[in-house]
């Protein structure tokens, strides 16, 4: 493998780490072909498309592991390939930087200059990662359970989840985010600790039992039915 091809590996690592953070499934092409408006076909680098509140986004990525900093030259060839098409994104990576002059014609024309300082290391990218799916947003929706957890004076979850001893110890966790909201009504009224709701994605609930079991901490489901009168009073296997 060439050292552009290997510059093209690392930069299709990073973006797939950053793009799918949340498990989206966003596929990232190599070498990918695409004809343009004048019917001549052009290859990216890397390429990727998503769709966002119902519209379609494409990014095409240009790589370039060289010794010198990119010329404007280079930057030109890039900005008339995607003045080619319609709303494709320009990223221009290159591993030495740039030249003032290419900077500037790239900003000028809308391209995304990033170089080497700019690209996350490792263990940002794996720091980044565990705080996504370990630490729930208030955002996030149950699918399909929602849990308890501890939250700082700015409103985001520490990272603790609220469990309790009885009658063993366990964390609860909850179909429904009506019932875990009766139950934090309560935790709110009585104890010194504030608590907020939070609900599970698949990826963040994978990440949750993980990190029990690692903990050897029991996770209990809460349901109600007609006999659970009290807020406090749940259904649970």
């Amino acid at each position: 493998m060439n050292i552009g091809k290997e510059f093209e590996e690392y930069i299709r690592y990073i973006f797939f780490h950053i793009l799918n953070i949340k498990d989206e499934g966003i596929e990232i092409k190599e070498r990918h072909k695409l004809q343009g408006l004048s019917g001549e076909m052009h290859e990216f680098d890397l390429f990727y498309e998503f769709d966002k509140s119902g519209i379609k986004h494409q990014v095409g990525i240009e790589c370039k592991n060289t010794n010198r900093p990119i010329e404007r030259a280079e930057i030109q060839i890039f900005v008339d390939t995607l003045n080619n098409f319609r709303n494709i994104v320009g990223i221009f990576i290159s591993k030495s930087g740039f030249q003032s002059g290419a900077k500037e014609y790239g900003k000028k024309h809308g391209l995304i200059l990033m170089d080497n300082d700019d690209l996350p290391t490792f263990s940002q990218m794996f720091a980044d990662r565990i705080k996504m799916v370990s630490i729930p947003e208030e955002s996030y929706i149950g699918e399909p359970f929602w849990a308890i957890m501890e939250i700082n004076d700015k409103n985001r979850a520490t990272g603790s989840y609220y469990g309790t001893s009885k009658p063993f110890p366990h964390i609860p966790i909850y179909f429904s985010k009506r019932h875990a909201e009766s139950m934090l009504e309560v935790l709110n009224k009585n104890g010194t600790a504030k608590y907020a709701v939070r609900g599970l994605p698949q990826y963040a609930l994978r990440a949750f039992i993980i990190t029990t079991k690692l903990m050897n901490i029991r996770i209990m489901i809460c349901l109600k039915d007609r006999n659970t009168i009290k807020a406090t009073d749940f259904f649970a296997f």
